[in-house]
């Protein structure tokens, strides 16, 4: 019997009336340089690259606006790391204190045991990992990549994997010991890189340790990172093109206060309004959303936009399993399958799939 294809629209009113999913750059700059991430082909580098940290004005005004709708996921990410942010602690207490929920970090999870500074200053004898604990952050999803320390630190340059290997470790002592509700999840990148003998190693061992195990595809960012054989390009070879969940899910805020419509932009030529002149909500129910998403339905991905044309990044997105189902699995909200439903004609079967969130030890 074959599978209903997915519906290309908003999941809910709610998610109709405001994005589902709200993806906060704190910062666009990074303490590492992996092999994987435009921050690792030289992206710092570009002549037009400025290291921006979020002020403080524009990040309460979009929290403020934020606060007001119920959401799947306020997630700190994408660019660069959230951690170096120096008020990244008063940033998630604000967000907190405003009620907003989920609030979830992802990271690389170096610099968890960086001395907690608020306000300013450097709190006695707590790390930020015990402080986020405390504030009461609903999810730290970690990107770690590797099971092994040589493959760890060839993919991700700059890293210590003894350091962030006890890093998860301390954090999930501290999080069972204060019995704080604050949901974990560790994610490993499918690449040429790492064996699949390492992937299931992966999966073994922090599948019982942690509340859900992510496993993503190698995507190129909109050809900021290089193409690799063997990962989601020849894997969907003979997919049909779907339009991308983005215009119906989510958005992104960059570190200036810029938004755009695709979260995979480094460059930021999705912008569509800025935080302060424009309101999210304003720009989610604007012309020009209409317009995007009235096109990529049509399957006119070229004309929505230049970098819609030639992307090959909407495959790791897919409608009927993407991330925010892992999100719902580890805060209860639903059950949710360990592998996605296969793909019709795809190039693979059975095995990895490049998408988004490939989860097991769901709630």
């Amino acid at each position: 019997m074959s599978r209903p294809l997915p519906v290309y629209d908003f999941a809910t009113p709610a998610a109709e009336e405001f994005p589902s999913i709200i993806t906060l750059e704190n910062t666009n700059v990074c303490n590492l340089r992996c092999i994987h991430c435009p921050q690792g082909q030289g992206f710092p580098d570009r002549p037009d690259f400025h290291a921006t940290y979020m002020s403080w004005d524009v990040y309460t005004k979009a929290i403020d606006e934020i606060a007001q709708y119920p959401i799947t996921l306020l997630r700190y990410s994408p660019d660069g790391e959230a951690l170096i942010h120096p008020q990244f602690l008063d940033q998630t207490a604000y967000a907190k204190a405003k009620g907003v929920k989920p609030v979830g970090l992802t990271t690389n999870g170096v610099l968890l045991d960086n001395p907690a500074i608020e306000q300013g200053k450097r709190l006695p004898r707590k790390t930020m990992m015990e402080r986020l604990l405390e504030i009461g952050i609903d999810l730290i999803d970690i990107s770690l990549d590797a099971a092994r320390k040589e493959s760890y630190e060839r993919v991700r340059v700059g890293a210590d994997y003894h350091r962030v290997w006890s890093n998860i470790h301390r954090l999930l002592y501290h999080r069972d010991k204060m019995n704080a509700p604050t949901k974990i999840m560790l994610s490993i990148i499918v690449q040429p890189d790492i064996t699949q003998e390492e992937v299931d190693e992966f999966v073994k061992y922090w599948t019982p340790l942690v509340d859900r195990v992510i496993v993503r595809g190698y995507l190129t960012n909109l050809g900021l990172t290089p193409s690799k054989p063997g990962t989601v390009v020849d894997q969907m070879s003979g997919v049909e093109r779907w339009a991308c969940p983005q215009f119906w899910k989510r958005i992104t805020i960059g570190s200036d206060g810029s938004i755009r419509f695709c979260v995979v932009d480094w460059l930021e030529k999705t912008v569509i309004g800025t935080i302060g002149t424009h309101s999210i909500r304003e720009l989610w129910h604007s012309d020009e959303y209409a317009r995007l998403r009235k096109a990529h339905l049509e399957k006119r991905y070229a004309d929505a936009h230049d970098l819609c044309g030639p992307c090959t990044d909407w495959m790791g997105m897919r409608w009927e399993w993407g991330f925010e189902l892992a999100v719902d699995a580890v805060m209860g909200k639903r059950k949710v399958a360990d592998q996605p439903p296969p793909l019709p004609n795809a190039a693979t079967s059975g095995g990895i799939v490049p998408l988004t969130s490939i989860g097991r030890h769901a709630a």
